[in-house]
């Protein structure tokens, strides 16, 4: 098992339960005992919850060896061996991919006071520093991660001012419709400044610290803090030379979850029935819209994958099961819990179903050649049970004629 998130732990899980009764071994490049990502950038900033509170339980119940703080570091599937950090190597009968992702790093040098948010160790450094004083906090980015953070930091009444960055129009773009718009609201009412529609182009120091943000139009935001949030990039650069498909970084892998092998044109090719992939690392066949596979960085897509992985590894192909769970996500900032099932995203049509468009009740559908594909609600989480049921329903609908492709919306 190289990855301790959680598809490591519910891939874990699922070994033991399903009867595996051989040696196990988790590999994991961090110190810590496995615990639960998404409440990081709120309740952990926020001080709701301790570190304690969200470790993943059970995870010292499998009898496994745990090999932590070590990352691997290569893999060669020939003679089936895991090779970490410091050079020793591990043998594998049967080896599960779910290392996840990393946050994306500014592309250059950054002084000190520029954090990335995505492990345990990075949430640490930045409370010690708002608990050190710091109380003009930039985040470059309006993603997930920069929207949940600044929604804790202004929460905490330290008196904390955030200025979120961010170089298309809208926050959480991604949702589509009217959301990204409700949010941006609710920011400003929280005492967020939003600047939207820039770019950055690089930080002013004072010394061998940031002492402020420098926009692309040449303004300037002081800055005691600054975190970079934009987007992550997954850990798979150990598997280089491993001879896997990698599209875009991500491990390609078949509707049942094993890893695909690298053609000699560079394409998918067969897959090695040793090898199962989980979680932020897969590109999986079964995810997919109308444009192809879709990879997703969701906590009930990794807990799923976790599952099916590894009762798919010790079933082998031949008797494996397809992977077809319907994704779904939730977040929550500034009053506002949002929810999504589905790939909205991927929609050419946006009908708000339930509530009013751009309040903060409201259900909004999207659609794509008369086919239901996602929904995003804020507010009224509930409603999207409905909206779940449905999206697996039109898996058993057949295709539309033709390629049934249209053009994408430009997301601005």
């Amino acid at each position: 098992m190289v990855g301790a998130g959680l598809a490591g732990v519910r891939a874990c899980e699922s070994l033991r339960a399903r009867g595996f009764g051989g040696t196990l071994t988790v590999v994991s490049d961090e110190p810590d005992l496995p615990y639960d990502r998404p409440p990081l950038t709120k309740q952990v900033v926020a001080g709701t919850l301790t570190e304690a509170d969200i470790r993943l339980a059970g995870a010292e119940d499998f009898g496994a060896r745990w090999i932590r703080g070590t990352a691997a570091v290569g893999l060669d599937r020939v003679r089936r061996r895991v090779r970490l950090a410091g050079g020793a190597e591990l043998p594998y009968d049967g080896l599960v991919l779910a290392t996840g992702a990393q946050a994306r790093p500014w592309p250059g040098q950054v002084p000190a006071g520029v954090l990335t948010v995505r492990g345990l160790a990075d949430v640490r450094a930045l409370r010690a520093a708002v608990g050190g004083g710091a109380r003009e906090v930039v985040i470059v980015g309006a993603g997930f991660v920069g929207v949940e953070l600044a929604s804790s930091l202004v929460g905490l009444g330290l008196g904390v001012r955030v200025t979120l960055v961010e170089p298309f129009r809208r926050p959480l773009r991604a949702l589509g419709g009217t959301v990204p718009d409700v949010v941006a609201a609710a920011a400003r009412r929280a005492g967020v400044g939003l600047r939207l529609g820039t770019a950055v182009s690089g930080f002013r120091t004072a010394g061998e610290r940031v002492a402020g943000v420098v926009p692309a139009d040449g303004s300037d935001l002081p800055a005691e803090l600054v975190v970079v949030a934009i987007g992550m990039v997954p850990a798979t650069g150990w598997l280089a030379g491993a001879g896997l498909a990698l599209p875009s970084g991500r491990v390609h892998c078949d509707a049942r979850l094993f890893a695909r092998t690298a053609a000699a044109d560079g394409t998918a090719g067969a897959v090695d029935p040793r090898i199962v992939v989980a979680g932020d690392v897969a590109w999986c066949e079964a995810v997919r819209s109308a444009d192809g596979p879709v990879p997703l960085e969701h906590w009930s897509n990794a807990a799923a994958q976790g599952e099916l992985a590894a009762g798919n590894l010790l079933a082998g192909p031949a008797a494996a099961d397809g992977y077809e769970h319907v994704p779904s996500f939730w977040t929550s900032a500034f009053g506002l819990r949002i929810k999504s099932v589905g790939l909205p995203g991927t929609g050419g049509r946006v009908v708000a179903e339930e509530g009013e468009p751009g309040s903060e009740k409201v259900v909004e559908a999207h659609y794509r050649d008369g086919r239901l594909v996602g929904a995003v609600s804020v507010n009224l989480g509930k409603r999207l049970v409905e909206y779940a049921r449905r999206l697996q329903e039109e898996r058993d609908r057949p295709e539309p004629a033709g390629d049934g492709r249209i053009p994408m919306p430009v997301a601005e």
